[in-house]
């Protein structure tokens, strides 16, 4: 179960100088809204602590709630018949979940869990649809982020299926690490495996090679950047791509 971590419903938005909201909030969909929506979306929502491996809905179970992260990151799981699993789509302080709420379904196929522990803002089904049909600037904001899921999700088969497992580590970890907002995270080699549907062996091979050439540090299931700009060298093309695309659909940058 998420733990509520501060709730005030008295909270409420103001215009910054370009008239959109002015909060504390690190989600970027939050940020594109006017302050009259987001004061409706801070009313109704509860600012609560996802940690690693908290399930927040099963495969074709209900989906009651909403999240949109603040620091933490949440995982789409496609799970098979012989248990074996890989992420689809990871969710950070880039978008918010689960965008099948928004479509007008009430279930996924997948499994939705917390990938690295932090905040974030929860709202119940029922209160997320209500305020959805009368603010006409949070369609349009979420229909943007819709659009980019899916460009991130084929990205990410192009970038499992050609390259190599170090290479889809380090777009994981950059896009990790830009999502949390700060240097060290929760990760431990197993869980990561499962994220990328590849062997332990494989992970810990790679991460070995990144650390020996000193770009991250990796202790008692955590992780640190030690080498941003060393680690966005090593990248594989999919990272700039995913975050090119990014700055187009959310920000219009051409």
């Amino acid at each position: 179960m998420s733990t509520i971590v501060a709730f005030d419903s008295g909270r409420s938005s103001r215009p910054g100088p370009d008239g959109r909201a002015f909060f504390a909030t690190r989600n970027k969909l939050l940020k594109l809204l006017p302050a009259n929506e987001a004061g409706l979306l801070i009313v109704i929502s509860e600012l609560v602590s996802v940690t690693s491996k908290e399930i927040l809905f099963k495969p074709d179970g209900s989906l009651d709630h909403v999240h949109f992260p603040e620091d933490c990151v949440i995982s789409f799981v496609t799970e098979l018949h012989d248990g074996h699993g890989v992420e689809a789509l990871t969710v950070g302080n880039d978008g918010f979940s689960p965008v099948a709420l928004f479509n007008g379904v009430g279930s996924m196929s997948c499994r939705g869990i917390g990938q690295i522990t932090g905040k974030a803002w929860r709202i119940r089904r029922s209160d997320f649809l209500s305020v959805l049909r009368s603010c006409p600037e949070l369609r349009r904001v979420l229909g943007l982020y819709n659009q980019l899921s899916f460009e991130t999700v084929a990205q990410s088969v192009a970038c499992n299926r050609l390259h190599e497992i170090e290479s889809r580590c380090v777009r994981w970890l950059l896009m990790s690490h830009d999502r949390v907002g700060r240097d060290s995270f929760n990760l431990t080699q197993e869980f990561l495996s499962q994220m990328l549907g590849v062997r332990r062996a494989g992970v810990t091979v790679a991460i070995g090679s990144l650390e020996r050439q000193g770009f991250l540090s990796h202790i008692r299931g955590n992780i640190t950047i030690v080498d941003r700009e060393g680690l966005e060298e090593r990248s594989c093309e999919c990272y700039a791509t995913i975050k090119r695309r990014e700055a187009v659909i959310l920000n219009g940058k051409h």
